[in-house]
């Protein structure tokens, strides 16, 4: 079941999530805020990327479940993430692995 937030909105996806961090940045970098509407967004921004990285984690940990008790022709890849911008290295080598 869902998790509702007040007044009957849906919980925060992933995606939605993603998209209004990148608005954030957009802002941020734009240099066109005071202080305390930049310090207030980056809060905000750091709040989305707290919650994209926990979901993140949580779909890591049900594929990995899902490994171990699936088919056998399943099998764990490891893969490299560049700490600064927390892109995947080599996506080429990953793509379709876990069909």
């Amino acid at each position: 079941m869902e998790k509702k937030k007040k007044d009957n909105q849906p919980a925060m996806t992933f995606e939605k999530a993603l998209e209004k961090l990148e608005e954030i940045v957009g802002r941020l970098e734009d240099g066109g805020l005071g202080l305390e509407q930049a310090i207030s967004e980056f809060e905000k921004g750091m709040k989305l990327a707290r919650f994209c990285h926990d979901k993140l984690e949580e779909a890591e940990r049900k594929i990995e479940i899902l490994q171990k008790g699936g088919e056998t022709s399943v099998e764990k890849k490891e893969i490299s993430v560049k700490k600064d911008t927390g892109e995947i290295d080599d996506e080429d080598d990953l793509q379709g692995s876990l069909l």
